[in-house]
């Protein structure tokens, strides 16, 4: 009997032992758990919080558009999927990212009624060269451009300030076709010149050092957007 009881005690302290061991691991094990989920979650929070920031100043962009389509009745001629598909392409041959094309390209040009269509187009283009050749703000060359396309007469002589110089007999001929009606033959003398002096700079610097770097930045952006989206 006695070394039946002992064999009890035994059994009895050899359990005693394994619970303990037993509730040890399980704090251990609930510690680890806790750990893993908060170093998954928190990096995969963080993700989440920045695309839906991306989403959002993309957004903001296509908004700003939109209003301005708007505000002017269309008078430029585009949708807005068409202009959002244009910043999109000019992305893909420049350093600037499309929400801000659209920011500070797209939606600051269509104040300038009286640049539509195709002119549209090469003046958004005339502005990302013009902005990285001089190593300037994109919108402040969109606003340059637009007011001498918007009136060459009255405001063609300004962009003198960023070097494009225009012959007197261009000058000339640029006021006669305004004067008569022609618009868009006067705009589209204007941006050949443009693109003599400043044309493919976009691309070029896209192209160039860290441009492949920039490029996949703002693939990457990209697909944040929709993340967020």
């Amino acid at each position: 009997n006695f070394k039946l009881i002992a064999n009890i005690k035994d059994f009895s302290t050899k359990m005693q032992n394994a619970h303990r061991e037993m509730t040890k691991f399980a704090k251990k094990t609930e510690k680890m758990g806790r750990n893993l989920s908060r170093n998954v979650t928190a990096p995969l929070a963080g993700i989440a919080t920045l695309s839906v920031m991306a989403c959002d100043k993309q957004a903001n962009a296509i908004a700003q558009v939109e209003a301005g389509l708007a505000s002017t009745g269309n008078q430029v001629g585009i949708t807005s999927e068409k202009l959002q598909k244009m910043a999109s392409d000019l992305q893909k041959k420049s350093l600037f990212g499309d929400e801000e094309i659209l920011k500070n390209a797209t939606a600051q040009l269509l104040t300038f009624t009286n640049i539509t269509g195709e002119q549209f187009s090469k003046t958004q283009q005339a502005a990302l060269d013009l902005a990285t050749r001089l190593d300037g703000d994109l919108k402040s060359a969109s606003i340059q451009l637009g007011k001498a396309l918007n009136d060459p007469i009255a405001n063609l002589s300004a962009l003198s300030r960023s070097g494009i110089q225009f012959s007197k007999d261009q000058k000339e001929t640029i006021k006669k076709l305004w004067e008569a009606g022609r618009a868009a033959d006067a705009q589209n003398l204007i941006l050949k010149e443009l693109s003599k002096q400043y044309g493919g700079s976009a691309e070029a610097a896209a192209k160039a050092g860290a441009g492949g770097i920039k490029q996949l930045t703002m693939s990457l952006g990209d697909l944040s957007e929709q993340f967020g989206k």
